[in-house]
């Protein structure tokens, strides 16, 4: 359910149809970190083919910001830039595909990352069409929440451990617990609610425990956190 002009309205699962009216893609990519943070840190000496650099874009939405992060990661890293961008909803998949502009770098597909049979396949497929084991990066922006709701600790701990097993940098913006309770209200408002909201552990400190999870649990390392957002979240990096 969605209401008047500035009001992003309730979903069950972050897939707002007018995302970016409310959330700038462009103030988004102004707070990326340069080439460096991107990179892994390589030996001079060694003579290493460069290749193109993978990137999955979990939550693409309608691939606003997917596009605006290839043409920024493109000058970073003066190299090719493949981005794969998934969503669990396949309406924003379709106006993401109809208006990619760059359909040889930039493909998108309809999944669930918590769901073997949407999801699996086709990553497995892009990587080997790279002829590579993992992504270079894997982005999430602001979907840690809607994870969480609907999977409770459990879920978003398994969504946090499979998407790193995937990639060599983890880049993820997570939602402090304030934005929880907003989702609820605006969802009972629209006559639902989220049922495991009551029961999740994670809850004050939600962005802490997450970075706990990722540092002790999965072996990650914090290389960098950008300034916040104007909602006061921050972009967290790890490798």
């Amino acid at each position: 359910m969605e209401h008047r002009d500035g009001d992003p309205g309730a979903v069950q699962y972050g897939n707002f149809k007018n995302y970016y009216q409310f959330n700038s893609a462009s103030e988004r990519v102004k707070l990326l970190p340069s080439a460096n943070i991107w990179l892994k840190q390589m030996d001079p000496s060694l003579n290493v083919e460069i290749k193109p650099y993978l990137v999955l874009d979990v939550g693409c939405n309608c691939g606003v910001f997917t596009q605006l992060l290839h043409g920024f990661l493109e000058a970073q890293l003066q190299r090719p830039v493949h981005i794969l961008g998934v969503d669990i909803d396949e309406r924003l998949i379709e106006r993401a595909q109809l208006e990619n502009t760059c359909p040889a770098r930039i493909n998108y597909f309809c999944g669930d990352v918590l769901s073997a049979d949407s999801f699996d396949a086709t990553v497995e497929r892009f990587l080997q069409q790279q002829q590579r084991a993992k992504f270079d990066a894997i982005c999430c922006y602001s979907i840690t929440m809607w994870i969480h709701l609907n999977h409770h600790d459990c879920g978003l701990q398994r969504f946090l451990s499979k998407l790193c097993g995937l990639a060599e940098l983890f880049v993820v913006e997570p939602q402090p617990w304030k934005c929880y309770q907003t989702a609820e209200r605006r969802l009972k408002r629209a006559g639902e609610t989220f049922p495991l909201f009551r029961e999740l552990k994670w809850r004050l400190d939600v962005e802490q425990q997450i970075q706990k999870f990722l540092e002790q649990q999965l072996g990650r390392r914090n290389i960098y956190e950008s300034m916040p957002t104007k909602w006061q979240r921050r972009i967290c990096f790890y490798r």
